[in-house]
């Protein structure tokens, strides 16, 4: 028995030793099956690695709209769903509240020629008029007339290949993959000083967004003008009341008189003239015919015929020939 008591021992602690193992084996899994749903998935987290991220936020030309405190960094392709609502109604209202506005603008890789001429012009210039310009058409409808493409010379091209190492830096900074494509990135310092990063792709996202900034979106009233009310011509009164147009005919003719240089106006009704048919209106009616004149009194009267006194008023007699005609 003494014999046995090593061997039973030794047993005993490897077995505990591959429990414990195990143990923190299956805690590590389910540490970072928690983190992969949760944390790394999540729209609004905050990032710890502050140096690292602050410098490479630093190194971006972003396009300031506007002065104020405590920046806020929009980074996004222009092809992004919710970028023109930061950008304008929410970049507004975080301007009133103190808040500096960044735009950081990268390309998407598929947006062709003009998307890449623009991106390459607002990496060099950082003109706010241009951002502002391209923000007011439809991502699928700008065409970048007027800029020159990215292969006119080097350094455009160099500025576009910046744009584009930017966004692949940014996305690994914040553990993303390359081709992911929740944008825009909303990136700013919360209440305790620490860097705050929001994927604002979805209306959650958002929600939390602008919760967390304190923006409440709310804007004046639109109040309609006032109807400017229409004074109606004499014409067009006197049509409404009689319900018909007044003839060219029946107006009334102006003419002045010499007592004065202008002449007194004096209104006096013109001649009857026949006014133009329009349409619509009835057919004329021919006046009557006049009568005949009389006949000259010099003509004698045709003299009155006597009366007929050798009129046969006897009934007729049958002949022959009219009698054999019906016996």
């Amino acid at each position: 028995m003494r014999l046995n008591r090593p061997v039973l021992n030794g047993r005993t602690g490897a077995a505990l030793a591959a429990g414990i193992g195990l143990g923190l084996l299956v805690a590590g899994l389910m540490i970072v099956i928690w983190w992969t749903l949760t944390q790394k998935d999540r729209p609004l987290r905050v990032v710890r690695d502050d140096p690292a991220l602050e410098t490479l936020l630093a190194s971006a030309p972003a396009i300031r709209l506007n002065g104020g405190e405590r920046p806020v960094t929009i980074i996004s392709p222009r092809a992004a769903a919710a970028l023109e609502q930061w950008l304008g109604a929410d970049s507004a209202e975080l301007a009133a509240n103190g808040r500096e506005v960044r735009a950081i603008i990268v390309p998407s890789g598929h947006g062709g020629t003009s998307e890449e001429a623009t991106v390459a012009q607002l990496w060099q210039g950082r003109d706010a008029g241009l951002l502002r310009q391209w923000l007011s058409m439809r991502a699928e409808h700008w065409t970048a007339v007027g800029i020159q493409p990215v292969s006119a010379s080097e350094t455009r091209m160099a500025a576009l290949a910046e744009a584009a190492g930017f966004r692949r830096s940014i996305l690994q900074r914040l553990d993303r993959p390359a081709d992911d494509n929740r944008w825009p990135l909303v990136i700013w310092r919360d209440g305790a000083g620490q860097l705050a990063v929001c994927h604002c792709h979805t209306p959650q996202a958002v929600a939390e967004a602008r919760l967390a900034l304190g923006l409440k979106g709310e804007s004046p009233p639109v109040v309609p003008a006032a109807p400017v009310p229409v004074r109606a011509e004499p014409m067009m009164a006197q049509a409404e009341i009689t319900g018909a147009y007044p003839r060219l005919g029946d107006m009334s003719a102006v003419e002045p008189s010499g007592s004065s240089p202008y002449g007194e106006v004096s209104e006096t009704r013109s001649p009857a003239v026949p006014a133009p048919a329009l349409p619509g209106d009835a057919a004329p009616v021919a006046p009557p015919p006049a009568k005949a004149a009389s006949r000259p009194a010099s003509r004698p009267a045709r003299a009155a015929r006597p009366p007929r006194t050798d009129v046969n008023t006897a009934a007729p007699k049958a002949e022959k020939d009219a009698e054999s005609l019906f016996y």
